[in-house]
């Protein structure tokens, strides 16, 4: 039993640093980092290899003693090495700073927005189709019209 609590105790950590423009926001030890990145999710464990990476728009979550948190993270750089993970993203979030009515608010609004444009967008479709039929018709119609006038030029010869 005391060596699987010696273990725990030894057991390699991430330092966690999140800054913001105002300055250092988030300061923690971590056993895993998720974090979203321009191009997908990105896991960090202790001994990771250094790099750095782009973030994208999304969910920032921090394993830590079988606790996850999760922090609303919007774009930004980090700095990752074996030991550490330096954040710099203009806004990062907690739960307790969200303001969950206005989200919701913003949620509503967006889906609002975004059905009136997929009508619009259908209706330019239709528009666009009755556009092109109207065209293949008048073309089709002026070779009947080309037809009937080189069929008197014929005639008359």
């Amino acid at each position: 039993m005391a060596k699987e609590k010696d273990k725990l105790v030894n057991k390699k950590k991430i330092d966690l640093n999140i800054t913001t423009p105002r300055g250092l926001k988030f300061q923690e030890k971590a056993d895993m980092i998720i974090m979203r990145c321009i191009d997908g999710n990105l896991g960090v464990l202790p001994g990771h290899e250094p790099t750095a990476v782009v973030l994208g728009d999304g969910i920032f979550r921090i394993f830590n003693d079988g606790v996850e948190k999760k922090l609303a993270v919007f774009g930004g750089v980090a700095e990752i090495d074996e030991s550490s993970v330096n954040l710099f993203t203009t806004i990062a979030q907690r739960p307790e700073e969200i303001d969950l009515e206005r989200a919701e608010r913003d949620r509503r609004e967006a889906e609002a927005a975004m059905s009136e444009m997929a009508k619009e967008d259908l209706q330019t479709r239709r528009l666009r189709m009755k556009l092109h039929h109207s065209l293949v018709r008048i073309e089709v119609s002026l070779h009947l019209e080309e037809e009937q006038l080189s069929g008197e030029d014929s005639e008359e010869g």
